[in-house]
């Protein structure tokens, strides 16, 4: 069986106290694994965790950057291992998630993405329920981002087969690659393991709705789907956001 190698970045917009946790669920994997550190908060308290973390970085970068997408990008274009993914600062990685990932690429040489279930939990690492909207790779992906993005990950060639991160999107850049690939022809391979654990609370990207992340959603499913797939879509995320809201509150 093949030793497939991962590099994942840990793009950092700002100190979470969380980031530790998702350092160490990096270090905790046992497989080959380059992990690239883009800090733009320069934040002390981030430069203290990643210097206490059991991880030997690859690249390692504290200081502003042109954004999320672009931070990802950045660490990718300064690692070489075959499969790539991304993991944020309130995010964690669950023990032995990579192992299962490299099996499954092993299984089917030809998969170009594995990807699996998530969990939420809260500021307390309490679980509070699971990705539910997860499921197989369909058309359904033109609608409705159906993949968790800490636990996909994609191989390198198929990434730059498809021109990589669009670094102009702050809210859907997963999702947009995820439906680039699907156009693309690459082969998904879904999973039934929990591969992350996902941060959901106040001051997540998840939690925010605003005009910004309701135009970019509107923009990728009417290039994928038509004008009244993306009303349908933007106003299914808008209730969703609502429910979330009111239960955390």
């Amino acid at each position: 069986m093949n030793a497939l190698s991962f590099a994942v970045a840990v793009p950092v917009g700002a100190w979470h106290p969380d980031l530790p946790k998702a350092l160490a669920s990096l270090s905790s994997q046992s497989v080959p694994l380059e992990v690239a550190l883009l800090d733009a908060s320069n934040d002390p308290r981030v430069i203290a965790a990643a210097d206490a973390c059991d991880l030997t970085f690859a690249y390692r970068r504290h200081g502003r950057d042109a954004g999320q997408a672009a931070a990802i990008a950045e660490g990718w274009s300064k690692t070489r291992s075959d499969i790539v993914g991304w993991l944020n600062a309130d995010d964690r990685l669950t023990p032995g998630a990579l192992a299962h990932v490299s099996s499954a690429f092993n299984k089917e040489p030809v998969t170009d993405i594995v990807y699996g279930g998530s969990d939420f939990v809260d500021a307390e690492g309490v679980r509070r329920g699971s990705h539910e909207q997860i499921a197989d790779a369909s058309a359904l992906l033109l609608r409705s981002n159906i993949i968790s993005q800490p636990s996909c990950f994609v191989r390198r060639a198929a990434v730059d087969a498809v021109g990589g991160l669009d670094e102009g999107l702050d809210y859907v850049m997963d999702w947009d690659l995820w439906l680039r690939l699907y156009n693309y022809g690459a082969r998904f391979h879904r999973l039934a393991d929990t591969l992350s654990e996902v941060y959901m609370g106040p001051g997540t990207k998840t939690a925010e709705l605003n005009p910004k992340r309701l135009a970019e959603v509107f923009a990728l499913v009417s290039r994928h789907a038509g004008l009244w797939g993306a009303f349908k879509s933007t106003l299914a995320l808008s209730t969703e956001t609502l429910a979330q809201r009111k239960e955390e509150s």
